[in-house]
């Protein structure tokens, strides 16, 4: 009874979980997504904001780019 429960549970919190995720790997972001900015706070950039269409050679012209990211946060 409790292994019944406690599988329910973790089925429960996964499906909640993939219903709140928007990209899986090897999906590709939509154009929509691509130009929304975001603030420049730390590092180097050319420009204040930085929008994922500035590395997309599709979409500025021909100079596509490799960007390596790093996310952090403190809560």
């Amino acid at each position: 009874m409790l292994r019944s429960v406690f599988l329910l549970i973790s089925l429960l919190l996964l499906n909640v979980s993939l219903l709140f995720s928007f990209y899986q790997i090897g999906d590709t972001m939509s154009d929509e997504d691509q130009n929304i900015e975001y603030d420049i706070c730390y590092g180097e950039y050319t420009e204040e904001v930085f929008i994922f269409a500035d590395i997309n050679g599709a979409m500025n012209g021909g100079d596509y780019k490799i960007a390596i990211i790093g996310l952090s946060a403190t809560w």
